[in-house]
């Protein structure tokens, strides 16, 4: 007997509802974790694949993997007691043929870009730039501050008349330096208005996530933007448990980013975007408190962050933020 065969013999979800209360929404099934201690939900299930996914320990598979996980043993006391519970008596399971089966119904589409293994940067890779207060006056102008522009190793870089700041990953690591150019006939020209000088592929981080870190835990909150100069903006200001996501949809990485943290998450995305469309927040929302800005007050232009009007509308949007349903 095959092993696929024995584990599709097995519904995934009453298999499991053994040892977790499940409820179901939206066609998925969800517990607390089984293999951490938490008070909300991060336990999932998919019954249309029979697989699960548990966000809180990043443990995730079939009914086998879960009974290995879930009871400690190695897959042949996992099979042994799957069985069990199949009333299952055939002693010979093929391992191999399974195997080959498996792969074969899971493997990855060929359409699909692999994840990018993020090449580390020196951390005295911004040396190779200037440090040239005149070019960045445009963003002082903004009303970032000299300081915190230092603090985040903006500079210039004469070459491609850019300004230019470092791209870390969640642990402080510089994966890439971004570029924004100072041209102003970049449109005509047909000059990227932001640039990567090195390819960071998927984005698996949030900017700022490394330098706020204690500070969102200490408040239980991260507000997320957009954009890296909204994030530098706030900071100027003593805003500092925040982060941006660097497009206007969350994406998976960053959803499960945000799900680990545990805090209340709110966003300040342009005021163009309605996050009630993006599928990855209405998942984040099961899992913590979501809360987002409005401008009911018309104070911003369409393509306007929260902070682009200076600190007091800002705090009057933070302010009458609405909870996400």
């Amino acid at each position: 007997m095959e092993l696929q065969d024995i584990i599709d013999s097995v519904n995934i979800v009453d298999y499991i509802s053994q040892y977790i209360d499940l409820s179901e929404e939206n066609g998925e099934m969800f517990g607390l974790s089984p293999f951490k201690t938490e008070n909300t939900p991060s336990f999932s299930i998919t019954p249309e694949t029979q697989l699960f996914y548990d966000f809180s320990s990043g443990i995730g598979g079939n009914v086998l993997t879960f009974i290995q996980k879930y009871h400690k043993c190695d897959i042949y006391k996992a099979i042994e007691l799957l069985k069990k519970y199949a009333n299952i008596t055939e002693e010979y399971v093929d391992l191999r043929l399974s195997a080959t089966k498996v792969l074969k119904k899971y493997k990855t589409p060929e359409n699909k870009k692999p994840l990018t293994q993020h090449k580390i940067l020196p951390l005295n890779k911004m040396s190779n730039y200037e440090n040239n207060k005149s070019k960045l006056q445009g963003w002082v102008d903004e009303g970032i501050s000299y300081e915190i522009l230092e603090k985040y190793q903006v500079k210039y870089d004469p070459f491609d008349n850019r300004i230019v700041f470092p791209i870390r990953d969640l642990v402080g690591n510089i994966i890439s330096v971004k570029g924004r150019t100072l041209n102003p006939d970049f449109k005509e020209k047909r000059i990227r208005k932001y640039t990567y000088f090195q390819e960071i592929g998927d984005i698996d981080f949030i900017f700022g996530y490394f330098e706020h870190l204690d500070i969102i835990k200490e408040k239980k909150e991260v507000i997320v933007f957009e954009g890296e100069k909204s994030v530098m903006l706030a900071e100027t200001w003593d805003v500092c448990n925040t982060g941006a996501i660097l497009t206007s949809h969350l994406n998976d990485f960053q959803l499960l980013i945000l799900i680990k943290l545990g805090v209340r998450v709110v966003f300040a995305l342009d005021k163009e975007i309605d996050i009630s469309t993006d599928k990855n927040i209405k998942k984040l929302a099961r899992f913590v408190k979501v809360e987002y800005i409005k401008d009911t007050n018309n104070y911003l232009a369409l393509k306007d962050a929260p902070v682009d009007k200076g600190y007091i509308t800002f705090k009057e949007l933070y302010e009458g933020r609405k909870s996400f349903n």
